[in-house]
């Protein structure tokens, strides 16, 4: 049996490309990387369920589809109808013996998965550390301006906007996307103390995509070179790139799955940091905590 290496995170606020670096990271040959599949949400599988069938959004779809994929044929409708009861069948079990599981179930592939919601919530992310201990975090980051401006433009379009993702100093309680930006910041960079951690940016990505991808994959110790980095170029072959079958659409960020214009997309402009906030009618700019933690990693 082939060794079960502990899991990869990939970390960071919503809107900064956790499900993307995670489509390009899935076709690298030494890894396998899933859609966010929420396991810090609780710390049994039966619980794990319950949150999921009281949830609002699509939090168990990427759990759904990874074990559609990996143990009951594939992500169609019956593979689907196959993970709801796989998942029933193992409802005593831990969160950390089903993640021990899947990663059994990928080896020797090392298993990777993304996850934009629990650095908001140091409870949560504490869970994820003990669930897995000595596996490694990367910390992706976006600037907050170009998060910003994705974020705003996405709730615009929402009936409901999660609680973590709103201004309550504003009456009535506003999206305000600098508010997840920082706390996922400042949990994950206290989570770094006792964490081996590695954190890079789209912007990296966007400038160097095969020097900055090539550090990531020395520093998670798998190959880097031109026929893996090659490969690496294409994450429309990961096989959840795009939406689901219709039981289990989800899993991915929207930030990989609309069709953005290009000025919301864009890199911030310079000075930014300081500029008024387009998705404000205040015309105020961002907080000073959020500037000053966004210059502290070199923005």
């Amino acid at each position: 049996m082939a060794e079960t290496q502990s899991p990869i995170w990939l970390l960071g606020a919503p809107f900064s490309g956790v499900t993307w670096l995670a489509g390009v990271l899935g076709t690298h040959p030494q890894l396998y990387a899933t859609p966010q599949l929420h396991l810090s949400l609780a710390d049994d599988v039966s619980n794990l369920l319950e949150v999921f069938g009281a949830s609002q959004g699509e939090h168990g779809h990427g759990l759904l589809r990874t074990v559609a994929e990996i143990a009951c044929g594939g992500q169609d409708d019956s593979g689907i109808a196959a993970a709801k009861r796989w998942l029933e069948q193992r409802r005593q079990l831990s969160t950390a013996a089903l993640l021990q599981e899947l990663a059994a179930r990928v080896a020797p592939r090392r298993l990777v998965i993304p996850d934009a919601e629990t650095a908001l919530r140091a409870y949560e992310l504490l869970r994820l550390t003990r669930m897995a201990p000595g596996a490694p975090i990367v910390h992706l980051l976006r600037h907050p301006w170009t998060q910003g401006r994705l974020m705003s433009s996405w709730c615009k379009e929402r009936l409901f906007v999660p609680v973590d993702y709103k201004d309550y100093s504003q009456d009535p309680p506003q999206p305000e996307p600098q508010v997840p930006w920082l706390r996922a910041q400042i949990n994950l960079d206290r989570a770094a103390a006792h964490t081996q951690m590695h954190r890079v940016s789209t912007e990296a990505l966007d400038r160097d995509f095969n020097t900055t991808l090539a550090g990531l994959c020395q520093w998670l110790g798998v190959d880097a070179d031109p026929s893996a980095l090659a490969l690496m170029a294409d994450p429309g072959r990961w096989p959840y790139a795009g939406l689901g079958p219709a039981e289990a659409p989800g899993g991915l960020e929207p930030d990989v799955l609309m069709d953005w214009p290009a000025d919301l997309s864009a890199q911030a402009p310079a000075g930014s940091l300081e500029a008024s906030l387009p998705w404000r009618e205040d015309g105020m700019g961002f907080d000073a905590q959020v500037r000053q933690r966004a210059r502290d990693y070199g923005y």
